[in-house]
């Protein structure tokens, strides 16, 4: 088979080899593509989270249609006919596809900006409160009437969240925060942030000084964590930044931006 008679929508990409130049290119086995003269093989998914998973494109696509419903991997796997380990594995693959993505998408926030730092999970025994065990801490940021970002980090302490406001937000912004004493430092870059705090304890809003955009993210991202029971550990950060994606594009065409997630070639690859 040619190139040019090949019905793949990427092949117009990989028309020649990169060795051989050759055009002379075929299907050889499911998702592998074959370039005749220099015998270099080819797939689509090479570099992608995808690479070394064989399902076909059809299944797929279906299976990213019910990801990006939110429909959950047991009933995914009933409605594909498929066994629940691979598509849950195949959702995880997703996952990572849009971690990796979210990842690379660089910028600061300025203007106006609300941060906030917040405890995901935990056992329900046993101590309580910020020293719950189990507990992952996390530090979150938005731009008014912008998206959200949020990192899982090692602690709360202030070095920390400087480290992270000094990194994600421009000089000249105002930054809102609540009371924590880990924001004491800020006074400190005074020269750099215009700094306003809100007690949640006295009220939730004072004129411009409120933190809500930013805890209305924590609210939705823990209610929707709750029905992931295996959210936590190594995988919680592919879980945090899926619903860091879903919610910054929640107006967005989610389906072809999960497929551009997936394909997403690793730079490190």
């Amino acid at each position: 088979m040619l190139a040019g008679t090949c019905k793949h929508s990427d092949c117009s990409k990989h028309i020649k080899s990169p060795y051989c130049q050759s055009n002379r290119i075929g299907w050889i086995r499911r998702c592998i593509y074959k370039y005749y003269s220099c015998g270099y093989e080819w797939s689509p998914r090479k570099g992608s989270v995808l690479e070394k998973t064989r399902i076909g494109y059809g299944k797929l696509l279906m299976l990213v249609e019910l990801f990006e419903l939110d429909v959950s991997a047991h009933r995914a796997s009933c409605e594909l006919g498929m066994a629940y380990s691979t598509v849950y594995g195949l959702y995880q693959l997703l996952r990572e596809g849009i971690y990796r993505r979210v990842e690379q998408e660089s910028g600061q926030f300025g203007g106006e900006v609300e941060v906030d730092e917040s405890y995901f999970g935990g056992r329900r025994r046993g101590k309580r409160g910020r020293r719950a065990e189990g507990r992952i801490p996390v530090f979150g940021i938005t731009e008014r009437d912008g998206k959200v970002r949020v990192e899982v980090v090692p602690d709360v302490k202030a070095e920390t969240l400087m480290n992270e406001i000094t990194k994600k937000v421009k000089r000249g912004s105002i930054i809102y925060t609540a009371q924590y004493k880990a924001y004491d430092t800020l006074v400190m870059h005074g020269e750099y942030f215009k700094h306003l705090r809100i007690d949640n304890g006295q009220r939730f809003a004072n004129g411009r000084v409120y933190i809500n955009g930013i805890e209305v993210f924590g609210s939705y991202a823990k209610e929707r964590l709750m029905k992931y029971h295996e959210a936590s550990g190594k995988y919680f950060k592919y879980y945090l930044k899926e619903l860091e994606s879903r919610y910054n594009h929640r107006n967005d065409d989610l389906y072809e931006l999960i497929l551009t997630s997936i394909l997403l070639v690793n730079s490190n690859g």
